[in-house]
């Protein structure tokens, strides 16, 4: 084989291993949230008619039966958030994940190639009282963003 194919077929060969674990996505693609947490009545899916939100940095109240269930002092509610994917039209998966005293609760975030929405809806358990809530998505920041600073908001939420 030609001595300067060869290297050009092994540099393709080494980006090809290297590349996918130098970074994941398009330095072009952003990862953020629609900046409203949603109570969703719905474990699948968020009624943007009918679901009561919450707006970054505010607080609501909710009623234990709005809850999926509850058992002693803390209630599970359906908490949805709307993902968004700018930039980049290629698939790729990330994670979102829920935080609070009551633990962590997250699951993956799939895009197709061009989708730049989805939905995801997980439960969380709620303690009677105030609580924190902060959604993050990528929160390991494993792909690669244009703006790392839009991928968090925080909300409070009583529960009564």
């Amino acid at each position: 084989m030609h001595k300067k194919l060869s290297g050009l077929l092994s540099l393709a060969f080494v980006s090809a291993l290297v590349s996918p674990f130098a970074f994941a996505g398009d330095p072009k693609t952003d990862l953020t949230m629609r900046r409203a947490i949603y109570v969703a009545r719905n474990k699948a899916a968020i009624d943007l008619m009918n679901d009561k939100y919450v707006a970054a940095g505010e607080t609501i109240t909710l009623n234990r039966r709005q809850a999926e269930s509850c058992q002693d002092n803390k209630c599970t509610f359906n908490l949805g958030i709307i993902a968004i994917k700018s930039g980049g039209a290629a698939a790729l998966t990330t994670y979102g994940q829920y935080t609070g005293k009551n633990g962590i609760a997250g699951n993956s975030i799939v895009f197709k190639d061009s989708e730049t929405t989805k939905q995801l809806v997980l439960p969380v358990k709620l303690s009677i009282g105030k609580n924190v809530i902060t959604f993050t998505i990528d929160p390991q920041n494993k792909i690669a963003e244009s703006d790392e600073t839009n991928n968090s908001m925080t909300v409070t939420l009583v529960v009564e």
